[in-house]
């Protein structure tokens, strides 16, 4: 497995990946077509996006935006199902940490769902905290995490 940064020939795989646990789990919201469609809109304003790539397949994807001042959210984690438990998830997301702390940051924020038992599980690992939810661009948003980085 190799970890790499976002490549134009993985635009359709960071969508497919994403959609899938969303559709699966949710609804997709205006906000997700938005980031998901014009991905690369993000990355010029600082955005990065990771892969974790197997035999030139992208089997996880995750995302890292700057929110403003030096607070980054960490979204858009995904990992195709038929590979979870191989590591791939907690590597695109040590990335994009690595990323937003080599960028300034010195906050790293997450707004999910406790329905998703193993990005919970993850994000607890990686050091994470919930804090009040304070930003509910999404409609399922029940949880808010934190990190000083």
């Amino acid at each position: 497995m190799e970890i790499i940064p976002y490549q134009e020939k993985y635009k359709k795989d960071f969508a497919q990946l994403n959609l899938v646990w969303i559709k699966k789990y949710f609804k997709v919201e205006p906000q997700d077509v938005k980031m998901l469609d014009n991905v690369e809109d993000f990355l010029e304003k600082g955005a990065a996006v990771y892969f974790a790539v197997e035999q030139g397949r992208a089997i996880a994807t995750c995302m890292v935006n700057p929110a403003g001042g030096q607070v980054w959210e960490i979204c858009k984690l995904a990992t195709d199902e038929r590979y979870r438990g191989k590591g791939a998830g907690s590597a695109v997301l040590k990335a994009c940490m690595d990323y937003a702390k080599e960028h300034g940051a010195k906050k790293l924020m997450i707004v999910s769902n406790t329905v998703l038992s193993a990005a919970m599980h993850l994000y607890a690992k990686a050091g994470f905290k919930e804090v009040p939810v304070d930003y509910m661009e999404y409609d399922r948003v029940n949880i808010q995490l934190e990190l000083n980085v």
